[in-house]
């Protein structure tokens, strides 16, 4: 074996959570290297919809055009619908039961209102066998040579002061490779395990078959679904039906691709049978000779585990490797995504600025109890489905039985109505998956890397489908549209993408500013330094309905979008308190003011000031 080969990170697994950290960390100046025993990038169509926050994190990195060039457009992916069918010709068939906007979708609805105010980004819908290529071509273009599929690592050993991995290419040739930090973005497969990480939850709840195929639908399909989920008299409960989604590449009634998921309880065979499978599409849909080609099938147990702990010393777990659920609401590659730019902004500021390595320790605090959160959210709405089935009032195998329930449904009367009305009175209650803008957008890190200022949590709406901005520490920056030398942007551009905190404030007062200075010289660590007024301008007087600031107040942005602390009003000692906050959130040593260093007093109130990361 050649002599050890040496990078300060190695990231194992080249997934959407693998691939994303790695080029977050190439825009951080991270020297890294990653590893992936699958040769080609993943077949499957799965982890498809990427939420506001995704796209927000996308967005910042310069990740986001080409997904959003290619995904499903918005108004073909805002409305979901339950029907009895697609094609037939009965009495009963092709029946929108219900329909509902889904992810702000729609047009004058005070949730889409909510949606576009809210964020820079509009949420996306690009299945991964088309997503990943482009992370990895992304990743592949900001750090040459070292994004190597077809690379397994096989073994890895901790020492005091690195880890020692062991990787094996696809000619069987082994190497080894020294490295301070090794991140297990494996899904699960082996790094976890390997240091005693437990996953802790519920398992083996249900198997879900994925039939991932191609198909003219372009006669039956409603251009505004995202998705449709089939219930009727022929194909019973839930487990007897499914739910077909458009996978593009050209989307609506024109998709080429599509996928339809069945529920199967474990001990059924016919979950196994090709034949079987594609023959239940064609009842399912109510189309006999519809022409199916099979690109791939596809099995995944329900289950809802998280890892007891994201890390053991030198070596942490991201993605499905720290935490799996129920696909429902989406919350999969999304809180992967958000798991990578977590850990990847920490690990650049102890690489790259020498801060203290208890900052490391929060990924774990701050990203665990959301993987929770998140898990526990992709149960209850896989589990509201069931609500969904008792109103229809099927029964599995109960073939003549549901056909008679269905005509009661649709019967034309007061009893048939009134069955009618409840039934879509709990489909609307699916809105927990489909419009879960809280749980997307209002994920907070109350115990993590941020100063409280004693003001007690915002309200939270429990169904998840509010958002409430704040500017409040541990909680999202609020975004705002701003005017720049007549450009627009939004307050999270503001931020940067080489990993620098942002100082905002107003231009009432230049202590803050100042003080931001002081700390780029003394620590050199990046702080941009943002003054909202008549240079920077409020473009729809959005962020001044959700600063929650006197004026003069301020606020210390992390790199991440998350605000880490905030003064409500001006300075009373001259900034000297958000040099104090900076020192003890990242564990520095204590600030020294030198009064003679320049100030910021001199550059034009309100102008956008960069930093040392300008």
């Amino acid at each position: 074996m050649s002599r050890d080969q040496v990078f300060p990170v190695i990231i194992v697994g080249g997934g959407g959570c693998g691939l994303s950290m790695s080029s977050f960390l190439s825009d951080y100046g991270v020297d890294h290297i990653l590893f992936d025993c699958k040769v080609e990038a993943s077949a499957l169509p799965k982890a498809h919809y990427l939420n506001q926050r995704t796209m927000e994190t996308f967005r910042l990195h310069y990740m986001h055009k080409e997904i959003q060039k290619r995904s499903c457009p918005p108004n073909q992916m805002s409305q979901v619908a339950w029907a009895t069918s697609l094609g037939g010709n009965g009495h009963l068939d092709r029946i929108v039961i219900h329909q509902l906007p889904c992810f702000g979708g729609g047009d004058g609805d005070l949730k889409a209102h909510a949606y576009k105010t809210d964020s820079a980004a509009r949420s996306a819908n690009l299945p991964l066998c088309r997503m990943e290529p482009i992370l990895r071509q992304i990743a592949e273009e900001r750090n040459p040579g070292r994004i190597c599929f077809g690379h397994t690592v096989i073994d890895f050993h901790e020492s005091d002061d690195h880890v020692k991995v062991t990787v094996q290419d696809t000619a069987g040739n082994l190497s080894t490779y020294r490295t301070k930090y090794l991140i297990g973005a494996d899904g699960g497969r082996t790094i976890g395990q390997k240091i005693g990480v437990t996953m802790q939850g519920a398992t083996g709840i249900t198997d879900m078959v994925s039939v991932h195929f191609g198909a003219d639908l372009s006669q039956y399909w409603n251009d505004t679904f995202f998705a449709c989920h089939f219930i009727n008299g022929e194909c019973g409960t839930i487990f007897e039906s499914g739910a077909i989604v458009p996978m593009g590449p050209t989307w609506g009634r024109q998709s080429e691709e599509w996928v339809m998921h069945f529920g199967f309880a474990l001990e059924d065979e016919a979950r196994h049978q090709e034949d079987r499978l594609i023959s239940r599409i064609r009842d399912l849909l109510k189309i006999p000779d519809l022409e199916i080609k099979v690109h791939r099938i596809s099995h995944w147990i329900i289950e809802k585990v998280v890892a007891d702990k994201y890390h053991v010393g030198r070596v942490f777990l991201a993605g499905d490797a720290a935490h799996r659920r129920p696909p429902t609401t989406g919350l999969g590659l999304n809180t992967a995504i958000e798991d990578a730019l977590n850990l990847s902004w920490k690990l650049a500021m102890v690489l790259k600025h020498n801060v203290n390595t208890n900052i490391l320790d929060t990924y774990d605090q701050e990203r665990r109890p959301v993987g929770k959160r998140n898990a526990d959210w992709g149960l209850f709405t896989f589990e509201n489905s069931a609500v969904i089935n008792a109103a229809i009032g099927l029964v599995a195998g109960q073939k003549e039985r549901n056909k008679s329930r269905f005509e009661a449904v649709f019967e034309d009367s007061l009893t048939g109505r009134s069955i009618q009305a409840q039934i879509k009175k709990m489909i609307e209650s699916q809105s927990i998956e489909f419009g879960a803008h809280g749980i997307e957008l209002g994920f907070t890190y109350e115990d993590g890397l941020r100063i409280s200022d004693g003001i007690e949590a915002p309200e939270v709406d429990h169904l998840g489908q509010q958002y409430f901005p704040t500017t409040r520490p541990a909680h999202r920056l609020p975004h705002a549209w701003l005017v720049l030398d007549d450009r627009v942007v939004s307050t999270h551009d503001l931020v940067g993408s080489k990993g620098s905190f942002l100082l905002l404030t107003d231009d009432s007062e230049l202590e803050w500013a100042a003080a931001a200075e002081r700390l780029g010289f003394q620590y050199k660590i990046p702080i941009q330094t943002a003054r909202i007024g008549d240079y920077l301008r409020d473009l729809t007087d959005q962020w001044q309905r959700v600063k929650e600031l006197e004026d003069g107040g301020a606020i210390l942005v992390r790199p991440d979008n998350f605000i880490a602390w905030r003064s409500l009003g001006p300075s009373k000692a001259n900034g000297q308190e958000l040099e104090v906050a900076f020192a003890e959130l990242l564990g520095l040593p204590p600030p020294v003011i030198e009064t003679s260093m320049p100030l910021s007093g001199d550059l034009p109130r309100g102008k956008l000031v960069r930093g040392r990361d300008g």
